[in-house]
């Protein structure tokens, strides 16, 4: 049987697409892609920061980094008054016209059934108009912290939205924080950013426990002067503070001492008084002790015929815990105190002449 040649196959120089050459063309074809992708996004604009989301047409896309924080914005709007000096109301329409020399401050909802939070920087007597949403109110009964100063303002009005506060040592230095304050010409409020500058800002040296010791910073406090009161918040929506001038400084009290304050509003209490100076040892540059010692140069360390003074406490004392606190630069005294009630015994641990002795205290 006669044997087959194959077929005759003509010679070539092509030869397989060595790992070199795709290497080549996948970089060329990477390179397209990324030029074409930064042409879009120089024609979207992209990084340009607006106001909100919107299409003004097919080939402009506006994004606002902020957009969460106007979303929770507009939900407190409802927890969020404004206070006015009251004026007279027009004829025929039976309503006062509110203008931004009338604004004197900000009120916040703390109970459902009409108690706001504010400040006796925004509310000194019972003759401001309350203004929340669409409604105005008088104001029926006022409850004042001297602790903080804060003031509780009553309105009638029920199925209202309080805020929801966090406390303070959960707080994270340069995080971002906002506000809105209402506007005597809208139902809409007017929206602000911040970042907090510092968790746990001392303003004096010298401390007591019958005052707040500490405030929280801003970074940047751009606001107008009559925003006195407003709440700030975190991303979360949880209030941090209210707004309060310290010496033409705009800080933030504390949510610690205010959600005490509304306990206390509650349970129709009152806070503890120790009567006790003293300086944050651990919260003042070049001290390497820790705790506090009472001392004050200018007025009595231990205030005559107080708590401390009944108690047996004395200047020079160093304070180092009570109960089971340790007193820290985040735990001070005076936050530890204010979580007992009057009448409450508590043991108060200190150092005196290098010995560690217990006293303990009645409050």
């Amino acid at each position: 049987m006669e044997e087959r040649n194959k077929h005759f196959e003509r010679p070539t120089t092509s030869r397989p697409p060595s790992l070199f050459s795709l290497v080549i063309l996948a970089a060329v074809i990477g390179l397209l892609a990324g030029s074409v992708g930064y042409l879009v996004v120089q024609s979207s604009d992209l990084s340009n920061n607006t106001s909100y989301l919107n299409y003004p047409d097919a080939s402009r896309l506006e994004v606002n980094i902020d957009q969460p924080l106007v979303n929770l914005a507009r939900k407190y709007q409802q927890s969020i008054a404004g206070v006015y000096r009251p004026i007279a109301k027009i004829g025929g329409l039976e309503q006062a016209l509110f203008s931004d020399k009338d604004y004197l401050g900000g009120a916040t909802v703390v109970t459902s059934d009409g108690w706001l939070m504010s400040t006796d920087q925004v509310i000194k007597n019972d003759s401001p108009i309350i203004v929340l949403g669409d409604h105005v109110y008088e104001i029926e009964e006022l409850r004042q912290d001297q602790f903080t100063g804060v003031v509780f303002a009553k309105i009638d009005a029920s199925f209202l939205q309080p805020v929801d506060f966090q406390l303070t040592n959960k707080l994270e230095v340069g995080e971002r924080l906002f506000t809105n304050i209402d506007l005597s010409q809208s139902i809409e409020h007017a929206f602000y950013t911040d970042y907090l500058a510092h968790d746990h800002y001392i303003k004096n040296s010298f401390l007591s426990t019958d005052q707040v010791d500490y405030y929280l910073q801003l970074n940047n406090p751009s606001l107008p002067d009559n925003a006195l009161a407003a709440p700030y918040f975190n991303v979360k929506g949880d209030m941090l503070g209210l707004l309060y001038d310290l010496a033409d400084e705009s800080v933030l009290l504390p949510a610690e001492y205010l959600k005490q304050a509304v306990k206390h509003l509650l349970d129709n209490t009152e806070r503890v008084s120790l009567g006790v100076s003293y300086v944050d040892l651990e919260n003042n540059s070049g001290f390497l002790r820790k705790g506090h010692i009472i001392y004050n140069p200018s007025l009595p360390a231990v205030e005559y015929n107080s708590v401390g003074f009944k108690a047996g406490l004395r200047l020079g004392d160093q304070i180092v815990a009570v109960n089971s606190d340790v007193v820290s630069d985040q735990k001070t005294l005076t936050s530890i105190l204010q979580n007992y009630r009057l009448g409450d015994k508590v043991v108060i641990r200190i150092l005196r002449n290098e010995v560690e002795q217990d006293i303990e205290v009645e409050l």
